[in-house]
């Protein structure tokens, strides 16, 4: 296998240059990010007179400068120039001759060599942070693939490395390692490629690399640990299941009549929201003449704590949308409302309040479903989205228009939609049909079995 050597500048920064370095990468990153237009003749020169004054405090082999015009002078005389000491892969020494015709374009290669866009976990980092900041992600993705990255990065070398020196063999041999030492399934490695994808396309978006190594990546699964298949009926709610979350919901507003927890459950099984839309409604969405709600946020952790966005800050805009509510979600509404009245909650305009008055969040859905699965014998407990992919499944049963579904569940590509229908019914008429079929191999309960023995 053939892996291209590196070149890397022999010196050490100090935590100063460091942390000029960081700022000029920013300063860099913004002014290539395509969502900013900041790239003016003044915000260049003040990128360059950075480079510039780090690099002097690097560099300190003496720095050429071009001969005048009017001289006698030679081609190499019509450049900047200078030369690093330089380490490559085998860990010799030698020496690199940097020119330019500029003086700015010479920093900038030194800057490049000394420096370069930053490693690959500072990369991670950047984009991470954006993600968390500009696409309104839900807090649990953003946790999820944190943690991947503590767990499958940052003890190894590769994220140490600086972005612009890693390819598709590190790559592959990384995640080839992670398969063997973790026993990973499939998708688990997928996750983690994704991360990569993301990171790499990051950089590459602010040209902090030339080239993404990911479309080159080649990962072969077959050491992957086999994926625990999940059948259909434990993908949705059965509708005797769908009875027992009834029954739950009606005990549970006996119970406890000041509780709106139970009734948002109720308008999940009703709209198949994603549960972050549902904990952001507010009674402004409500058009009581049309009878619909207007689905606009999404609750996501923030870096002051958990906050709702509009979708419409979102990068997609699909999750915008406006759908029926019909007379069991106005039913549902009124309910919620008088509750709040009665015990006088009020949090801004928010539909679902806590016992303090204060809007509910994602986890008191999670912690009431998995109460009412447990009391009622759902085994194994379904989820939020396990509601949602009822609620699909059951609009395309009786519609059989799949845009239509795609369009009230909020997706932006019909392939995703139909990950949400599931046929429970066809999955047990193939296992009924495969017993029809190898049956006839069965024994008579009744006949005697005769030991066979061995003839001389």
């Amino acid at each position: 296998m053939f892996i291209p050597k590196s070149v890397t500048p022999c010196t050490q920064l100090t935590d100063k240059q460091t942390k000029l370095a960081k700022k000029i990468r920013s300063l860099k990153m913004m002014a290539n990010d395509p969502d900013y237009d900041t790239m003016d003749s003044g915000f260049e020169s003040l990128i360059e007179d950075m480079q510039e004054h780090l690099i002097k405090s690097i560099h300190k082999t003496a720095i050429t400068p071009p001969k005048p015009e009017g001289e006698r002078r030679t081609k190499d005389d019509e450049y900047w120039r200078t030369t690093v000491e330089v380490k490559d892969g085998d860990g010799k020494t030698k020496r690199k001759d940097v020119r330019c015709k500029t003086k700015p374009g010479l920093y900038t290669k030194l800057y490049n060599l000394y420096i370069g866009p930053g490693t690959l976990q500072e990369i991670f980092y950047s984009w991470h942070k954006h993600r968390e900041e500009h696409e309104g992600l839900n807090y649990r993705t953003i946790e999820r693939e944190q943690q991947r990255w503590d767990r499958f990065f940052a003890p190894s070398a590769l994220a140490k490395k600086r972005i612009d020196e890693i390819n598709n063999f590190m790559i592959e041999d990384h995640i080839h390692s992670l398969i063997k030492k973790h026993d990973l399934k499939p998708k688990e490695v997928d996750a983690i490629k994704g991360i990569l994808r993301g990171t790499f396309h990051y950089a590459l978006r602010h040209k902090l690399i030339p080239d993404d190594p990911m479309p080159l990546v080649d990962i072969n699964k077959a050491g992957c640990a086999a994926s625990t298949p999940r059948l259909s009926k434990d993908r949705v709610y059965l509708s005797d299941e769908v009875e027992l979350m009834k029954i739950m919901i009606d005990r549970e507003l006996k119970a406890s009549p000041h509780s709106t927890t139970a009734l948002a459950v109720a308008l999940l099984f009703l709209l198949g929201l994603r549960v972050g839309e549902l904990v952001a409604l507010r009674l402004s969405d409500i058009d009581w003449t049309d009878g619909t709600i207007h689905i606009q946020r999404m609750e996501q952790k923030g870096k002051n704590g958990i906050i709702v966005v509009n979708h419409t800050k979102k990068k997609s805009e699909t999750g915008n949308r406006i759908l029926p509510l019909g007379d069991a979600g106005i039913d549902i509404i009124q309910r919620v409302l008088a509750i709040n009245e009665r015990y006088g909650f009020q949090d801004e305009d928010y539909l679902f309040l806590g016992e303090k008055g204060e809007r509910i969040h994602i986890r008191a859905i999670d912690n009431r479903l998995r109460k009412f699965c447990l009391k009622a014998g759902i085994e194994p407990v379904k989820s939020a989205h396990d509601i949602r992919r009822t609620v699909a499944t059951q609009l395309y049963r009786n519609t059989h228009d799949i845009e239509l579904v795609r369009k009230f569940l909020g997706h932006s590509d019909v392939q995703t939609t139909w990950g949400y229908i599931v046929d429970v019914d066809a999955e047990e008429e193939d296992r009924q049909r495969t017993v029809e079929a190898l049956k006839g191999f069965g024994l008579a309960s009744d006949r005697k079995i005769t030991p066979f023995r061995k003839t001389s």
